[in-house]
Parts: structure tokens; C-alpha cells; sequence
């Protein structure tokens, strides 16, 4: 490629990837863009980059297109436990605490694997978890392996890996892990079935979403991806992790992931070797308690309240001489909020909602308890706040109240199936799966969680159907028309999705 114009093709094909798919080219990086173009080029039909380049700019691309692109510019390097120094300190700090609270409150752990490459990195933390909780069969474990390489997700499906993908391994866990087939070594059953690969583009789709299952996750990692990423992208996605992290949640990222500055949302854990971040809320302020208030009031105190005060200590001035304690004003109740018009209260609370804002956007219902309480949309969205908060009981209650106020509405049945399978619950999330096709058989998004749900459970005939009935609600629709209920999903994105998943059931 030769020519003065061939710097502004460059730029502006590096702003076409940045907007579609993330990934950011700088100036620097330009010659490794035109030698993977140059590669690619014949593959999609195009004698050279430039052509190529050219062709991309002109026209609105197809999904196929855009998928062939993120299979050569996004070819991950990855290998069974990688950055050893994370899953130590994974091993020892963070996972055993994590699982004796939730021993104690429902057996769930959810972890969530961002660019997965060919899914190295799900199987080793699969693998760690398996050697941490004796009992994992009795567990509740979602652990979700995202990409945009759809190639290398296929591969992750599969499970099987060449010598390359264990240089460092313990060769025990080699042995103890995955059968050796040839030259060639695959995944164990039970080890592969812990893992749910998925196709999710990080600069496009919404999270985190109780629809596409990136909520209210306990871990993610997130290694070696965001330094592709412009630093305004790579914050926007790290805003979004943090909001897809419970409270007190874990980021695992990499050395190399770039500045502080980048992940000013959370706090660094400060293990040594490892770069873990933890999300925290700011501490609540509360005003030191003098001495002064540890004195009781004779004038209010009851004898009920003195054996509290009997293990404080006494004052240390006599009676006759301590001054008169000066009355402790207390702050004026809040006014109650202003009504509002449940329109109004709907549209702020979903603005909030798109934004991430979740607790303000609950706190905003809550404040309006009486239009909410008639209302069922304000119900299934507070459903759906809590849910990506991960209070997942409370949830469910407000998403049965929206269908109480109204039973026909499909969507609040998916959206109780989409909780109820979060919550390990599957034989239920089926059965709201299918009164929600009963109330609407077109319902793409409930045939496609239901193919899922089938695969989940061994059915792999019945998630055959699921995925031809739902790719034949596709067929006609413009890729770029949204689908309801789905939090930004599109008609093309979903075309992606299906062709990625259904190869687990060899579609």
C-alpha cells in the first residue's frame, strides 16, 4: 500500500473499528493493521487492505463480515492458568471467605470471563473451583465466557487444546483435568459443563443486564483486552464492569491493562504480584459520639433503656455539679417527595436505569411508592434494578407484583424466568419460559432462553427446536432493528448469538 492517501485510510478505518468494535489502532499500530488486513483480504472477496478498507467505509457491513474482522484482529494468546500469581491469590485470599458466606446463603458464585479468547481462562477457574468446594455439585455456579471472536469461542466450546495451552501447568492437573486424545487433550466433562461461552461485544452490547447474564457477578476478569481499547472506551467498559460487580465484587485484570486513572471506579486490592481491583462503596459518614451523649437524659430515660446504659461508663462529674445537657436538636424529617405522573416517574427511573445508575434509580421508585404500587412497568423495572444488583429475592417479589397487576404481559414471565434461572431455579424459569409463549408464540428472546435453558439440561433435540424456531422469527427483520425486552439486543446481534451458541448442539 502505497500513496498520500493511504495514512487517512488508515485513520479513518481505525475509527470504524474503535466505533464497532472497540478496538483502537494509533498511529504506531497502523502497520500491524494493514499486515492483518492484508491477510484477511482474500477471505472476504477483496484483492488488497486498501480495497478492503475501502469497502468497509462505503457500505454497512454484514454481521459475517464484522465476525471475519474480529476473527483476524482479535486472535487472543492465551494458556491454562495464566498469570499464575492472580489464581494464588484467587486460591488463598479472595475464594475461600467468598465461599463460606455463601455456604451459608443459597451456594451461588458467579464469575464472568470478558474476552475469553478460547476459553483458557473459564477452565482454570472452573478447575480452581472444583478443587476448592468439595460439595460444588450441590452449588449453584454461573461462570460466563464472553467474546467477539466467534471463532475462538467455537474453540472454547469444543474444549480441547494442543500442547501450547499448558506450558506451565501443573502436569497433575493435566492428568486429573482432561483427557488425552492424539497429540491433543480435552476438557473434562464435568469441568466443561461449568462453563456457558457466549458471544457479547464489549463496545456495543448493554451490561451489565439480568437478560444476557452479566449481572451481579461476584468476579470478572478482565485481562489484556483493554489496552486494544481507546482510553474513553476502556473506561466506559470499566464503568460498566464495576456496575456488573455485587458489592465487594472483584475485578481481575493485568499489568498491562494501562493507568490508574483507568479503573478510578474501584480500589486496588494491593495483593503483591497480582493486579485485583475490589469494589467498594465510600465509607457512610457518621459523627464521633462524645462523651457528653453517654449521659442519660433523666427527664426521657425509661427503665427500660438503663441496662444498656449499664455497661457504658459513668460520668465522671457528681451530680450536683454536671451542667445541664444542652438539647440535642435533631435533623428535620425529610419532606416526603412530590408526586409525580407515573409517566414522568417511569422515564427518569429507565434513564437511570440505561445509565447504571441502579441504586439511584431504585431509590427514586422506592421514594414514589404509591405510583409504583399501580403501576405495573415501575414493578418489572424495579424487578430488573434489582436483579443486576444481585438482591435477586427481591426481584423476584416486584416482578410477580407486575404480573399480578397484569397476567398477560409476556414479557414480566420472561423476566420472572431470567431471575428464577439466576437463581439456580431451572424447572421454574421453564415453566414462565412457556406461559410466556403461550401468551406470545413470536416471542423471540423466550424461545431463545428456553433453547439455552434445554442445553443446560442435556436436551439437546428440544434446543434444536428452540434455535430453528427462533432464527425463523428472525428471517425479515432489519439486523439493526432492536428486540423488545432485551435491553438494546438486536436482531442482528442474536443472528450472531444463535450461530456461535448453536454449535454446541451441532446446528
Amino acid at each position: 500500500m502505497d500513496g498520500a492517501g493511504i495514512p487517512n485510510l488508515l485513520a479513518e478505518f481505525s475509527a470504524f473499528l474503535s466505533a464497532r468494535m472497540g478496538l483502537h489502532y494509533p498511529p504506531q499500530r497502523w502497520g500491524d493493521l494493514e499486515r492483518s488486513l492484508r491477510q484477511m483480504a482474500p477471505e472476504l472477496g477483496f484483492a488488497n487492505a486498501e480495497t478492503c478498507m475501502r469497502y468497509f467505509l462505503a457500505v454497512q457491513p454484514s454481521r459475517e463480515q464484522i465476525e471475519t474482522l474480529a476473527s483476524h484482529l482479535t486472535i487472543g494468546e492465551t494458556y491454562f492458568f495464566r498469570e499464575p500469581r492472580s489464581f494464588e491469590v484467587l486460591a488463598q485470599e479472595i475464594l475461600p471467605p467468598l465461599i463460606q458466606a455463601r455456604r451459608q446463603a443459597g451456594r451461588n458464585l458467579r464469575i464472568w470471563s470478558v474476552a475469553c479468547s478460547t476459553g483458557e481462562e473459564a477452565y482454570s477457574m472452573a478447575i480452581l473451583l472444583d478443587q476448592l468446594i468439595p460439595d460444588i455439585a450441590k452449588w449453584h455456579i454461573t461462570l460466563l465466557a464472553t467474546d467477539i471472536n466467534p471463532r475462538s469461542l467455537r474453540r472454547g466450546m469444543d474444549g480441547i487444546y494442543s500442547e501450547w495451552s499448558f506450558r506451565g501447568i501443573d502436569p497433575d492437573v493435566r492428568k486429573r483435568y482432561f483427557t488425552q486424545r492424539n497429540n491433543r487433550y480435552e476438557i473434562a466433562p464435568h469441568i466443561k459443563r461449568m462453563v456457558t461461552f457466549a458471544y457479547h461485544n464489549l463496545a456495543e452490547d448493554q451490561y451489565p443486564s439480568v437478560l444476557n447474564n452479566t449481572n451481579a457477578m461476584d468476579i470478572i476478569f478482565c485481562r489484556n483486552v483493554l489496552m486494544y481499547f481507546s482510553f474513553d472506551t476502556g473506561r466506559r467498559v470499566v464503568s460498566n464492569l464495576h456496575h456488573s460487580l455485587v458489592e465487594g465484587g472483584w475485578l481481575v485484570a493485568a499489568a498491562v491493562e494501562g493507568s490508574s486513572e483507568l479503573f478510578s471506579p474501584f480500589v486496588f486490592s494491593g495483593f503483591p504480584g497480582a493486579t485485583i481491583y475490589r469494589k467498594l462503596s465510600p465509607p457512610v459518614m457518621t459523627l464521633p459520639v462524645t462523651p457528653l451523649l453517654l449521659v442519660p437524659d433523666p427527664l426521657t430515660a425509661t427503665p427500660a433503656s438503663a441496662p444498656a446504659a449499664a455497661h457504658l461508663p459513668s460520668p465522671s462529674l457528681p451530680p450536683a455539679t454536671s451542667p445541664a445537657l444542652p438539647e440535642v436538636p435533631q435533623p428535620p424529617a425529610a419532606p416526603p417527595e412530590p408526586p409525580m405522573e407515573v409517566q414522568d416517574l417511569f422515564a427518569e427511573a429507565c434513564a437511570l436505569y440505561i445509565a447504571g445508575r441502579f441504586q439511584e434509580a431504585i431509590a427514586l421508585l422506592q421514594a414514589h411508592a404509591a405510583e409504583v404500587a399501580t403501576d405495573g412497568r415501575c414493578m418489572g423495572l424495579l424487578a430488573r434494578l434489582f436483579a443486576n444488583e444481585g438482591r435477586l429475592g427481591e426481584a423476584a417479589d416486584w416482578c410477580q407484583r407486575a404480573i399480578a397487576i397484569d397476567k398477560l404481559a409476556p414479557e414480566r414471565h420472561y423476566l420472572l424466568a431470567m431471575i428464577r434461572q439466576e437463581c439456580g431455579d431451572l424447572r421454574e424459569a421453564a415453566q414462565s419460559l412457556k406461559r410466556a409463549l403461550f401468551l406470545d408464540p413470536n416471542f423471540v428472546l423466550a424461545h431463545f432462553a428456553l433453547a439455552r435453558l434445554a442445553i443446560t439440561e442435556g436436551k439437546l433435540d428440544e434446543a434444536r427446536r428452540h434455535y430453528r424456531n427462533t432464527a425463523a422469527l428472525l428471517r425479515g427483520h432489519d439486523p439493526e432493528e432492536t428486540l423488545p425486552e432485551s435491553d438494546g439486543l438486536t436482531v442482528g446481534r442474536l443472528i450472531e448469538i444463535i450461530r456461535v451458541a448453536s454449535a454446541e448442539v451441532g446446528l
